[in-house]
């Protein structure tokens, strides 16, 4: 799936073996456009900090404002207009990870946050009729293509984020997974996407 975006996932080390980790699912539907990348608190990677510094992109670290009292970067709820590559970081880990890893990186202060509008995840919320007040890694992710306006790879990533939800489910109660519309959904996007990479 082609997109214009691309994400940088840092993962907490207790999200690497974990089974319902959902940050990897980015990097199977957008494995070209992903970089992941195991966060160190004094001592990231040499690779991950030239990420950050390529000025070809504009960097953004998905993160609630309310989380940011303390914080003097510059917050964002929309995107500027820009030539350079839209690049979402992502803290992959529980909520009480994550803060950490916001507040304790220093050598992130100087890259914006983005908070995702309160209008658009009432919305996604409304729709999953979820009653989880937080997101997962994946559905931060589907919202912020939505944000850039690419409305079907945000749909494409948010169904396998749904079929991840029904195959564990299954997995863990010892029955096969039903095949639903999001099956269905999922099989034309994907015969879509291979008619329009196959070379003539």
């Amino acid at each position: 799936m082609a997109s214009h975006c691309e994400f940088v996932v840092l993962m907490h080390r207790g999200e690497i073996f974990k089974p319902t980790n959902t940050g990897r699912l980015i990097a199977d539907v957008l494995p070209h456009k992903t970089h992941v990348f195991l966060w160190q608190r004094t001592e990231p990677e040499l690779a991950l900090l030239a990420l950050l510094k390529d000025e070809s992109r504009q960097c953004f670290i998905v993160f609630p404002s309310d989380q940011q009292a303390e914080s003097e970067r510059q917050v964002y709820s929309t995107l500027p207009a820009t030539d350079k590559t839209i690049t979402f970081i992502l803290l992959d880990g529980t909520w009480k990870q994550s803060g950490r890893m916001f507040n304790l990186s220093r050598w992130l202060d100087a890259v914006p946050s983005l908070s995702l509008p309160e209008t658009l995840m009432r919305s996604y919320a409304v729709r999953k009729s979820h009653q989880d007040n937080y997101l997962s890694t994946v559905e931060a992710a589907g919202l912020c293509l939505q944000l850039a306006g690419e409305l079907s790879q945000s749909e494409l990533l948010l169904d396998y984020f749904a079929l991840f939800n029904q195959h564990y489910l299954a997995t863990r109660g010892c029955y096969p997974p039903q095949i639903s519309d999001v099956h269905q959904r999922m099989t034309r996007q994907l015969a879509y996407v291979a008619d329009i990479n196959v070379p003539v």
